[in-house]
């Protein structure tokens, strides 16, 4: 009897261990839903790419047909978004602090805005450095707007990459900043709709936004790592696998992650800001030296001025004469950025605490603006005496172009500097912008006030394993297209958002 009587012991203490394992169980497996399911769909949409043979040309034509079908909903909506900024720098609503009116910002004004350039803009800044002189070859406004062939190059760069892409980053930050810090509701995408909307439309929403980041993300290092093979092969002449250069980027940033915010992300932001400071000085002597340009500051400053001219005509959405130059240019563009606002937002809002309305609609709509004049005014200009021969490498390889004009500005040894200060700049603003989406992605899909380190590393590494996937199943078109259509979701979600968020602001603040 007695025996028995302490086996049954055992085996109830047994059974009550299991019961509370399995209950701690259940409860992770509920907390981290949204996460199994984002999971779930990504895998199944990778596993789907691999199985089925794809005409890799199918994707360029979706890509370009979404671009123009979409057009002047993409066009309105960020001309939307520019209206509703300036009514709240303009309003007394702009004096409203994110986090009440004793915060105080917790990051120097020197690492925030390197934190949003870098998360922002990243790759696709040397991917399209010399973009300006593209539409100098290729444009359809030229003999239809004011100002030479060169002020229109530049200025239809500047409308591309200024106002009509970051207002969407300005926009839904404030939002999610405002009522995450003022309102207190998560920080999450979600969070913008009304608290009575049904909790399986909102978790939808963050599973379907995580999607959208990692499309972003991907898009961007398919640019860079497509960037840094062509340079490598060019300058060193090595065939290098750009699936190992992924995934040596990859594991960096998840090292970068996992630091948080406040070391890793923000040592990294700035340090590359630092790099890219060094690199346009560099630029800018070896142009005057090497090739004789002397005129950067009028170039840079007439395009400004033919910009705003000429800002109205390039906002008509309506003009099928521009239509295929606006899909592989400014639509997706602004499409691309939809889709890393998803997390841009996010990430800017959680470092926003403690300033006023005002100061973030400015500071990320105005200094990336200023910073992106004055960068494609050195490349722009600097390419202007190699033009022919530089426009003839960007067809020929557009990644690899951007080492053929440094070739053209020095050479031998100094050439194989400044071509490895790029290469290093390019990781660098793939790893400050992928630890910050991993981040942000661990946020909106779990229930835990602080992220876990597990959450960011495992996003971190499957946002790196998708970019492979996809790189190798479609190339830049298919990353691309998966980003566009993730944007629109996005466009639509900011509207949507933003009427929500200015009926609380008009009502709360009276």
């Amino acid at each position: 009897c007695l025996v028995g009587s302490e086996m049954c012991i055992r085996d109830r203490s047994t059974i009550i261990k299991l019961y509370f394992k399995m209950h701690k169980f259940t409860l992770l497996l509920k907390k981290e839903s949204r996460s199994i399911i984002a999971f779930a769909i990504l895998s199944a949409i990778l596993v789907t790419l691999l199985l089925l043979d794809f005409d890799k040309n199918l994707f360029s034509e979706i890509f370009h047909d979404i671009c123009v079908y979409t057009r002047e909903f993409v066009g309105y909506s960020t001309v939307f978004c520019i209206l509703v900024l300036l009514f709240l720098i303009f309003s007394r609503y702009g004096n409203i602090r994110l986090g009440g009116e004793k915060a105080k910002p917790e990051y120097s004004n020197f690492s925030w805005f390197s934190c949003l350039v870098m998360a922002g803009m990243g790759i696709g800044l040397i991917f399209y450095s010399q973009e300006p002189l593209y539409h100098l070859f290729n444009n359809p406004y030229v003999g239809n707007v004011s100002g030479t062939p060169e002020e229109i190059a530049y200025s239809l760069t500047l409308y591309d990459w200024t106002f009509n892409v970051w207002a969407l980053y300005g926009l839904l930050s404030i939002i999610i900043g405002y009522l995450y810090y003022n309102k207190g509701r998560a920080l999450k995408l979600s969070s913008i709709f009304p608290g009575r909307t049904q909790e399986w439309f909102k978790n939808l929403i963050d599973v379907l936004m995580a999607l959208g980041i990692v499309a972003g993300l991907t898009t961007s290092l398919g640019l860079g790592v497509s960037q840094l093979k062509s340079g490598i092969d060019y300058v060193f002449m090595t065939n290098v696998n750009p699936y190992l250069l992924m995934l040596i980027v990859g594991l960096v940033a998840t090292w970068s992650v996992n630091s948080g915010l406040k070391r890793g992300v923000k040592w990294l932001s700035n340090l590359s800001s630092i790099l890219v400071f060094i690199l346009l000085v560099v630029i800018s002597v070896l142009a005057y030296m090497n090739l004789n340009v002397s005129n950067t500051i009028g170039y840079t400053l007439n395009g400004i001025g033919n910009f705003i001219r000429n800002y109205i005509h390039y906002n008509d959405y309506a003009n099928t004469a521009s239509d295929d130059w606006a899909a592989g240019w400014a639509v997706f563009y602004q499409l691309w950025y939809a889709a890393w606002t998803a997390f841009v937002a996010v990430f800017v809002a959680k470092i926003s605490k403690g300033r006023t309305i005002r100061e973030c609609a400015w500071g990320v709509v105005l200094f990336p603006a200023v910073f992106e004049a004055v960068w494609f005014g050195i490349f722009g200009s600097a390419g202007l005496p190699v033009k022919e021969q530089l426009y003839a490498a960007m067809q020929d390889n557009l990644p690899q172009s951007v080492f053929f004009f440094l070739h053209q500005l020095a050479s031998g040894g100094g050439y194989v500097a400044l071509s490895v200060l790029v290469m290093v700049v390019i990781c660098f603003f793939f790893i400050t912008s992928s630890d910050s989406s991993s981040y942000v992605v661990a946020t909106i899909l779990s229930d835990d006030k602080e992220v876990r380190s597990f959450n960011k590393i495992a996003w971190s590494l499957i946002q790196c394993v998708a970019a492979m996937i996809l790189f190798y199943c479609g190339g830049l078109a298919l990353i691309q297209s998966a980003s566009v259509v993730l944007g629109l979701l996005v466009l639509a979600i900011i509207i949507l958002g933003t009427i929500v968020f200015l009926y609380i602001l008009i009502r709360d603040e009276k």
